[in-house]
This record gives structure tokens, sequence and C-alpha cells, in this order.
């Protein structure tokens, strides 16, 4: 490219939006060395968190800690931000411990901005990119110009426009604003080129619940819920010989507490006396938002016998009051919304600061892409996050960073990277997305990974880290500390296997576990193996493990007391990786494979697989259709060295 083509720079990779799935494409392709511009319409809202301010929970906490394996931001910029942490699960044992922390707005969108501009060949743009540049043939992407007719080439570009792409805020039925979020402009001119080149474009809805004066309510009413703080960060990289690297003796900024209270008789009366007034119900929106995060008006419709529903009311950060309410999503008109939180405990005097919304948005069914979040129709282009039918920060991140770095290699003319479902949520995500598709908006869980044992938040470094060296992404210093991480992990498990812990030294350890004590000295591994008892107090009772990383000893902990079912699991995943080996040409004729049910040609011809793997879990192909496509494909196989 050139600037005779009327580009003011020309970029390897452009990405679009500045949410979590743009800052994570762009930090990702940045670190593969090519040069990235990163376009917004506005530079202030650059890592906003537009909804709830925080980040983790159940499977989306492995998805952040993978992100940041593989040398995201969105880890680090909770780390910084952090003002209330939980650990969920903490009853069913550290093997599906989920941590989330609440985040202060402020801090968490000034340090994604303060780590993109850590990245010198990564520049930040404003304005609002108004259409593609096609190359003449209009097969592939060159380049964006913005509504402000600044024109940037490209060699590939990344879209990640959230709920921007032709946004409709919606307050009641008789409000309705053109908004990608509150405040914000929808993008329409992008929405209607992408749909005139021929993708399929279809609507989703997600909301937002009110924000409310924290200073308005009555706290001696509600139940208070501290931060269970402690010696946990979601990135493994912030800290070298236990200081933070920029120096500083904190590492998270102070706590704040969260509160508990609930919508009950009166709240519900409101909701049931002005359901015709909602968005969503009153006929305003048609479209379908998110099963696992429904509005309040759902949660009434559909469940009229609970009792009372919680709501939590969590700080937005420490240089303001407002709380956002959490569990109060809605789409009635604003006086009703104030009435609503009127009659909750400890908020009758409540002041609303910002009413809550529905929004409706265009999204592009992700069967449109290959597994690398390429549009299978428009080479070079990518997409990631709301924009494919998903839901959630998290989500957004994975997909941000998987698109960014096929983005960046496909400049490099070099193959994809594609996470297998054994190796990663990441991997989960997208091969569900672009395999099975979506039919409402789409949210992680443990239950839809096969290998959730063996996929854990604690392991992501040993997993993914090597794909990261393998690119090449990781500085020098960074290569230590995943090096050092590793070795203390393995170390753990040696001294585990090869030192011995005497009667006395495990006496206190198993009373405390109710557990039988031992009649003479075995080795700690034995021990370990028993439940309530943990690797890290063994090995101190010992004099031994103290300069071992924390989280290094409950990833061994892990190993040594769940040894078979992960032995198991990961036989599973080798054999799921043998049938990804077996590749499929994207150009195979399988309207020709006559041994193939018609549904499987018909769906294999659609979806164009791109391994025996992913076929497997397209619905309608069936055992038997993959024994006869593998057979087809060997068969030609042998006809093509004969010819």
């Amino acid at each position: 490219m050139s600037y005779s083509q009327g580009f003011e720079t020309d970029f390897d990779v452009v990405v679009i939006g500045a949410g979590h799935a743009g800052t994570e494409a762009a930090i990702a392709a940045a670190r593969l060395g090519v040069r990235v511009g990163l376009i917004t319409s506005a530079l202030e809202t650059i890592g906003q968190m537009s909804c709830n301010p925080a980040i983790g929970g159940v499977a989306k906490s492995t998805v952040v800690r993978e992100v940041d394996a593989l040398g995201g931001i969105m880890g680090k910029a909770t780390d910084l931000a952090m003002i209330q942490f939980r650990m969920l699960n903490r009853s069913k044992g550290p093997a599906v411990w989920a941590p989330r922390a609440q985040c202060d707005r402020g801090l968490y969108r000034r340090a994604v901005r303060s780590l993109l501009e850590t990245r010198t060949n990564l520049q930040t743009v404003q304005g609002t990119v108004s259409r593609l540049v096609l190359a003449p043939d209009q097969q592939c992407v060159i380049g964006v110009e913005t509504l402000e007719r600044r024109r940037f080439g490209a060699k590939s570009v990344v879209i990640t426009t959230g709920t921007f792409l032709r946004g409709r805020i919606h307050i009641g039925t008789d409000t309705h604003i053109s908004g990608g979020r509150a405040g914000e402009t929808a993008t329409t001119h992008l929405a209607e080129q992408l749909e005139q080149a021929g993708l399929t474009v279809a609507r989703f809805k997600t909301g937002t619940p009110p924000r409310i004066d924290g200073r308005s309510v009555d706290y001696s009413l509600l139940d208070k819920q501290e931060s269970e703080i402690e010696d946990f960060d979601y990135s493994w990289s912030h800290f070298w010989d236990g200081k933070r690297r920029d120096g500083s003796a904190t590492r998270h900024p102070a706590q704040m507490p969260c509160w508990i209270t609930y919508l009950e008789t009166a709240g519900k009366r409101i909701i049931k006396d002005n359901i015709a007034k909602s968005a969503m119900y009153g006929g305003a929106i048609s479209s379908r938002g998110p099963r696992y995060c429904p509005s309040v008006e759902d949660k009434i419709v559909k469940f009229p016998d609970a009792e009372r529903h919680q709501l939590f009311l969590e700080p937005e950060g420490h240089d303001t009051s407002e709380l956002y309410v959490n569990g109060l999503s809605t789409s009635l008109p604003a006086t009703v919304q104030l009435e609503i939180l009127r009659s909750v405990r400890g908020l009758s005097d409540v002041r609303m600061n910002r009413a809550g919304y529905a929004i409706e948005y265009d999204y592009y069914p992700p069967t449109q892409l290959d597994p690398s979040l390429q549009v299978k129709a428009v080479p070079g282009l990518y997409f990631a996050g709301q924009i494919n039918g998903t839901t959630g920060y998290e989500e957004a991140a994975g997909q941000g960073l998987t698109a960014g770095m096929n983005a960046a290699l496909a400049v490099h003319d070099k193959q994809p990277i594609v996470l297998g479902r054994e190796t990663s949520y990441i991997g989960v995500l997208i091969d569900d997305l672009v395999t099975r598709g979506v039919d409402e908006p789409y949210r992680l869980f443990t239950s839809r990974s096969e290998f959730r044992l063996t996929v854990r938040q604690d392991n992501a470094l040993r997993r993914l880290g090597p794909i990261g060296m393998r690119l090449g992404i990781y500085s020098v210093l960074e290569q230590a500390t995943i090096k050092t991480r590793l070795e203390q992990e393995d170390s753990a498990l040696q001294l585990a296997e090869t030192t011995s812990v005497r009667p006395e030294e495990a006496a206190p350890i198993l009373a405390s576990a109710g557990s039988s004590p031992l009649s003479q000295a075995v080795r700690i591994v034995e021990v370990a193996r028993r439940q309530g008892t943990s690797l890290a107090t063994l090995l101190d009772a010992v004099g031994l493990g103290r300069d071992l990383d924390r989280e290094a000893l409950i990833t061994a902990d892990l190993e040594i007391k769940y040894a078979g079912y992960f032995e198991r699991e990961r036989a599973q995943a080798e054999r799921m990786r043998r049938m990804g080996d077996f590749s499929l040409d994207p150009d195979l004729e399988y309207n020709d494979m006559r041994s193939l049910s018609f549904e499987a040609r018909q769906k294999l011809s659609n979806l164009r697989p791109r391994s025996l793997a992913q076929a497997s879990r397209i619905p309608g192909v069936s055992p038997s259709d993959l024994q006869n496509l593998v057979i087809e494909i060997e068969r030609r196989r042998r006809l093509a060295v004969t010819q």
C-alpha cells in the first residue's frame, strides 16, 4: 500500500472498537510485531465497562487467565482496579474455584489505556469508522474510512463494535434512542455496508440496571458483603521477586464492600402492574436477550412464585458514590424504575442517577466465520465480541485475543492459531460459535466444556504458555517469569514425592481435616491425596515450600488429589487432538459423498469444518457419517496419488 491510495497511515492491522474485544485484539496483534491502529469513537472510553463493573466468575475467570497467559491485558487491568474480591465455589474445592473481582470503573479504564500505550507499534485513533475500503476486485479488505474522512490502510481488519451496530436504546414503550451505549451514538454506515456485502445479520438485545446515589441509601437495613481480598492476582506477569514491577508497595486499591438487599412483594407488584409499559413485554422489542442474565421483568413473569429476588448494590469506584444495582436490569419507564427502587429495603429515599435500559443491536451469526474468526466471505476481515452473538466482557476478550493474533499472523502469511476445546475455554467458546452458531446471546459455563477438570483457572499458564513461547510474544523478563512459575509447580510435586512427614508433624493437619492419624512416616504425596489436607500446609510442617509460589502449590496439590480423574480426561483430550489433526480441505465436495446422510452433506457443505474433530460437533453429523467421511477422504487421497 502507498499514500497515493489516499491513506493517512498504512497499518498492518486495524481494530475497530476499543472495548474488551478491541483492546485485546490490538494488544495481541501488537505483541506479534505488526503495526496496529485501534480506532474508537472516543479515546476517553477505551476499556469502558459498559455494564457490571466486575470481571470473572464461573468459567469466565478461566478465560481471563487464558487471555492473560497469552499476553492480554484484562487480568492486569483487573488487578490494578480491584476493589472487591470473591472466590466463588469455595465449598466445592479448588478444582472449580472461580475468582471474581469488582473493579473501580475509572481505574480499570485508565489501566487499560496505559497498558495499550506501552506498545510503541500500537496507535490509538479517535474516529467513527463508516466503511471498509475493499480491493478493486471487492474480494478483500485493504483499509477503512471514518466519518471524518480519514482513511487508513490495513492488511487485516478486526471489527469489535459491541452493541453499536444499529444500536437502539429502549426505556419503556415510548422512549427509543439511537445509540450503542447511553450517551453514545450508534454505528449505522458500517452496518449497512456489511449487510450489502451479503452477510446474514440478526438482532439481539441486552439490558442494564439503574444506578443510584449511595449517599441516599440506608445501609443499616442492608446486609454487608466484605471483600475476601487475599494473596491473589489474575495476572502472572505483574510481579517479580514478590514486588510490583512499577515499584509500588500496594497490591490492590483499598477494598470496598458490596451490600445485599431484596426485591420483595411491593416491588414485584409494581412490576406486574406496569408490565405492559416494559419495552420488551409491551412489544417494542422482539429480539432475544441473554437467558442467564434476565431482566427483572423476566424474573417476575417466569418465576411468579419466588418469594423475593436478591439484589447486590455494587460500588462503581473510589471517586464516586454511585452504586450499580445488580439484579435489576430493566426496560421499564424511568418513573416506574424509581418507584421499584423505593420499594426495596434500605432504598426508600434513594436517588436514581441513571435509569436502566434495554438495547437492541445487530450481530452476525458466527457460523459465517472460520475457526480463526475470519469472515469466510471477506478475506482479511475478522469479527470479535458481541458482533458474534456473545455476551460478557470475558467472552469478548477471548475472541478479541484470538482475532487479533490471527489478523497479525495473516499479515506474515502464517498459519492461524486455533485453540482446541481440550486446551482452553477460549477454544470451547470459539468452536461453539463457528460450529453450532447461536440462537440467543452466548455465555460460557463450565458445563460447556468436556475438559473442565484439566482446563482450570489455576493452570492456564502451563496450558497456553508454550503456545505463546512458540509465537514469540513474551519479553525476556516474561519468559523468565513463566519458566520460574512452571519450575515451581514441578518442584512442589517433586518435594511431595521425595519428602516424608512424621506422624507428629502431620497430626494437627489430619485432626483439623477429620482424617485418621499416621502410624508411621510416609511420603507427603500419600497424605496430600486425602481430602481436607493441603500440600502447602504439609510442606510447611516439614519446613519446606515457603519459597514456592502459592498458586504453584495449589496447582500441584490438585494434580496430586485428582490424578486419576485428570489422567482419564487427558486421554480423552489426546483422542480429540488426534481427530483435530485429521484435516479437512475447505473445498471438499460433500454433496458428491453419497455415503453421507443428506443432512450431513448439507451441514458440512454449509459450515466447512477444518478438521474431523470440528465436523464431529456439528448437529446432524452422526458417528456413522464421520466414519464414512474418513473412508471417502482416504479413497480420494489414494486416487490422487495414482493419477
